[in-house]
C-alpha cells in the first residue's frame, strides 16, 4: 500500500492505532520478496598432489528484490553430498569439501532469505567440486 504526503509516495508497512493507552498493530503490509541466486558455482583442483584435497567453490550469492530491509540469510542442505558451507548466514558463501584424487562432489542448497517484516523468499544453487589430480 502506498500514499503520497508532500508530494512524495511512501510505502505504508503497517497500521497502527491508539486505544487510548497504548498503541497497537491494526494490519501489517509485507511488500513482495523475491530472490535471486547464483545457479551454479563450481571448484577443482588440478594439481598433481596426492590423497585429500580441501577444494572451495567460486562465490554463490544470494540477492533480495523487494523486502525490507534489513535482511538474514540461512544457507541449507537439499540433495547430493553434504557439503561445509563457509558462511551459512551470508548473503554470500562458498562450498568446501575434502576430495580425494579423480572423485568429485555435488550438491544442491538453498538459501532463505528473511526481510524485517518476516517475509521469506528462496534460491537454490548447484554446486560441483572436483579433485582433478590422478589416483
Amino acid at each position: 500500500m502506498e500514499v503520497t504526503k508532500g508530494g512524495v509516495q511512501k510505502r505504508v508497512t503497517r497500521i497502527e492505532a491508539y486505544d487510548g493507552s497504548a498503541w497497537k498493530l491494526v494490519q501489517s503490509f509485507a511488500p513482495p520478496m523475491s530472490l535471486s541466486v547464483t545457479p551454479s558455482v563450481t571448484g577443482a583442483y588440478n594439481g598433481s598432489s596426492p590423497g585429500l584435497i580441501s577444494i572451495t567453490s567460486s562465490t554463490a550469492t544470494a540477492t533480495p528484490v523487494g523486502g525490507t530491509g534489513p535482511f538474514t540469510y540461512a544457507w541449507t542442505h537439499l540433495s547430493g553430498d553434504t557439503l561445509t558451507v563457509t558462511n551459512p548466514n551470508n548473503a554470500s558463501t562458498a562450498f568446501r569439501a575434502s576430495i580425494g584424487p579423480g572423485d568429485s562432489r555435488s550438491a544442491t542448497y538453498r538459501c532463505t532469505a528473511t526481510d524485517s517484516l518476516g517475509t521469506t523468499a528462496l534460491g537454490s544453487v548447484d554446486i560441483t567440486l572436483s579433485n582433478n589430480s590422478g589416483a
